[in-house]
């Protein structure tokens, strides 16, 4: 396996971690997903059981790309870039063996989704989850209006999803986000019992139950993963677009017009 810059790689007893390490918000720019692909695609032909991804220090999981990129990105460059992160998020949710999230700060936006993307989610007491968005004039585009839904029901996701609001780590647990939450100091450990207890199950049975879970999901999913590529591209092009993200980082409410 190559060095990586931004991607850190551990093995212990059969569980690899990978660890998403861009300070400060150890956000997905390009140079991260394509770190982030080639450790998928080295490590899937291991010998490992299961699989954990988390994040570096601080108070963020994983971030989405860099806010200042949307101000200018219009159509064709707002579709290549999801597409891009959604072709690498698909390495997640097909990893070969089971994948657990160990979320350890605030999972907003391309955070959120990654964490979708994985088979269990464990969370550390005091952290956020959201899809913010809407509040910049685009939608998530890298799964969220699809998996979300999928995860934790219709309802509860369109508030989230339009409203762009905020879950605490007990509120994600309640309806389903995440399967534990626990105390920062615990985090790894709790996250590497459940990938244990679920690598000491027969390899072939376990693959064959995840592949029909996969099917619970795959209804119209493919159809809808493009769908937020192409919605994605064209809310780039908008007034609304721009202005959301300008407003967001001047620190001011947004005014838009529907253009």
């Amino acid at each position: 396996m190559e060095k990586s810059t931004y991607i850190r790689w551990e093995e212990e007893g059969g569980i690899g971690t990978v660890t998403i390490d861009n300070p400060p918000a150890n956000s997905l720019g390009k140079a991260v997903l394509t770190e982030l692909a080639s450790v998928l695609d080295d490590v899937s032909s291991t010998s490992i059981k299961a699989l954990i991804i988390t994040g570096g220090k601080g108070k963020i999981f994983v971030s989405g790309a860099n806010i200042k990129e949307l101000v200018d990105m219009d159509k064709d460059e707002g579709t290549r870039t999801v597409s891009y992160v959604q072709e690498v998020f698909s390495k997640v949710r097909l990893f070969p063996r089971p994948v657990f999230c160990a979320i350890n700060g605030h999972a907003l936006g391309g955070g959120l989704e990654l964490a979708l993307h994985c088979d269990f989610r464990v969370a550390v007491e005091g952290v956020k989850f959201g899809q913010p968005e809407i509040s910049l004039g685009v939608l998530p585009g890298a799964g969220g209006t699809q998996l979300l839904p999928r995860l934790i029901g219709l309802a509860k996701a369109r508030w989230l999803l339009l409203s762009g609001q905020t879950l605490s780590a007990q509120e994600a647990l309640a309806c389903g986000l995440v399967d534990r939450v626990v105390k920062a100091e615990s985090l790894l450990e709790s996250t590497r019992e459940m990938a244990r207890q679920i690598a000491e199950k027969p390899p072939l049975a376990v693959q064959a139950i995840r592949k029909m879970l996969r099917l619970v999901q795959s209804p119209a999913l493919a159809e809808g993963m493009e769908g937020e590529t192409e919605m994605f591209g064209e809310l780039c092009a908008t007034e609304d677009k721009r202005e959301g993200v300008v407003a967001f980082l001047e620190n001011r409410k947004a005014e838009f017009q529907g253009k």
